[in-house]
């Protein structure tokens, strides 16, 4: 149909006046859609929307805060969506496995779905196998990575309550679910939690292996339950022959205790199945004997070392037995010793002789302790804080036979030795010199001491 002229024009009239407003109306209108569309909160909100829809149930900072309050199991159900527990399912272990695969799917998450589950399996009061049995997943493989999680975020107070859910779920418990949720604790050191889960294991009836019998002496050793840890090592070695490492833990638990008898058995044991006792074993063994006063059974202890082949006792095994005499201020004991080791190849360090000089002291002979620094000093050794606390005492129990030349030997020793002396020492070692000094009416000597005293910045006791 044609238009006509008039009509042509009338057209064109009404352009120009309203055409111009409509163009600027198009266009606002296009860019109003384009920001709604681009908005981060508009995403946002159809993100949760989605969430809402997709996922039921929220899992909020609250819920997390809840922590346990949250899967307690007088709480009312999470969801009321009606989902099966199989669909439940499904959908916990997707989100655990992404969560494991670290794409970001929140601990939190995962924890909201087992409430769920354990909401709808409650609701439905069926066995998790038969409500699940729909599911493409097995429900063991669910709750060991659950575990898995639960260690991994440190939420360990919720591992009994799963393990009190798979039993009354009838889920089976394999000694590898036991195992490997012992060995992930044990390397957060949560030991004390590692034991709890032996005990389900043990409850469960099942025999552990070698490997973790000899962790779980470790584990016991670790938290002070001593009698629990030589438990655990005599199941161990009932079974097999206990690693070095086994032995030297449980050396450690006897040592603490003061079980010299259970030490002494241990060291004969490793003999007896080809363990090669080393240093390190005796040593622990010989403080445990010095430790109960088993001075005759610790030497023969050595003498029985002393016949190994390779040789095994070192300088630490006899200090160990000086000091057993040492304790005792059996002085002329202690100095054989020193023979025997140096008979043996086996040299003599500051610790030697510094034990040695203690033993002269404690048996009332403080000029043969004088004596046995000289011979340190010859042997290369440079006196220590430890000589000089133990010659200041010699020095001290001297009593009326104090000579004043002891004194002026005393205050060299401190002399030399200033540097290796902190002012809490100090202050005790001048003010026993002093004290000592006017019990035996030195006058000269003590106004030497309180000079000395006063150049070291050392306070006189009242």
């Amino acid at each position: 149909m044609m238009l006509s002229p008039d009509q042509l024009q009338f057209l064109a009239e009404f352009w120009r006046s309203v055409g111009l407003e409509v163009i600027i109306f198009a266009v606002t209108l296009a860019c109003a859609f384009a920001l709604r569309a681009l908005s981060p909160q508009q995403s946002k909100a159809k993100k949760q929307a989605s969430r809402k829809k997709d996922f039921p149930v929220e899992s909020t900072k609250a819920d997390v805060a809840r922590g346990p309050e949250r899967l307690r199991d007088d709480a009312p159900a999470p969801s009321e969506s009606g989902r099966s527990a199989a669909a439940v399912l499904d959908e916990a272990m997707d989100c655990l496995q992404e969560w494991q695969g670290g794409n970001g799917q929140p601990a939190s998450r995962v924890l909201a779905l087992y409430s769920e589950l354990r909401g709808v399996i409650r609701r439905t009061q069926k066995c998790m196998q038969d409500a699940t049995r729909a599911s493409r997943h097995r429900p063991c493989d669910f709750y060991s990575g659950l575990v898995h999680l639960i260690i991994r975020t440190g939420k360990h107070h919720l591992l009994n309550m799963v393990i009190d859910d798979m039993i009354h779920q009838k889920v089976p418990r394999s000694l590898a679910f036991y195992e490997s949720a012992m060995k992930q604790l044990a390397t957060q050191k949560q030991f004390r939690q590692a034991l709890s889960i032996y005990d389900r294991l043990a409850q469960d009836g099942l025999e552990t292996s070698t490997i973790t019998y000899s962790c779980l002496v470790r584990f016991a050793a670790e938290v002070g339950e001593l009698g629990r840890a030589k438990e655990f090592f005599d199941k161990l070695a009932s079974i097999t022959t206990p690693s070095i490492r086994a032995y030297m833990t449980v050396l450690s638990v006897h040592n603490k205790r003061q079980d010299w008898s259970s030490a002494a058995a241990t060291i004969h044991d490793m003999k007896s199945r080809g363990v090669p006792v080393d240093g390190l074993a005796l040593n622990v063994a010989l403080s445990t004997g010095v430790a109960a006063d088993k001075v005759t059974e610790v030497q023969d202890l050595l003498s029985q070392a002393e016949e190994m082949t390779p040789f095994v006792p070192d300088v630490v095994s006899y200090n160990t037995v000086v000091k057993a005499y040492s304790q005792r201020g059996n002085y002329a004991e202690a100095c054989k010793v020193v023979e025997r080791m140096r008979k043996n190849g086996v040299k003599p360090n500051a610790i030697t002789f510094n034990t040695v000089m203690d033993a002269a002291v404690r048996g009332g002979r403080p000029e043969e302790a004088w004596r046995k620094l000289e011979q340190m000093k010859d042997a290369g050794y440079k006196p220590d804080k430890f000589s000089c606390s133990i010659l200041v005492k010699a020095l001290t129990k001297s009593g009326s036979s104090l000579q004043e030349d002891a004194v002026d030997r005393a205050l060299a020793l401190l002399e030399q030795n200033d540097r290796n002396l902190d002012m809490t020492l100090k202050m005790s070692l001048y003010n026993n010199i002093a004290e000592a000094s006017s019990k035996a009416g030195f006058a000269a000597a003590l106004r030497k001491v309180k000079a000395q005293m006063c150049s070291k910045g050392v306070t006189s006791a009242p």
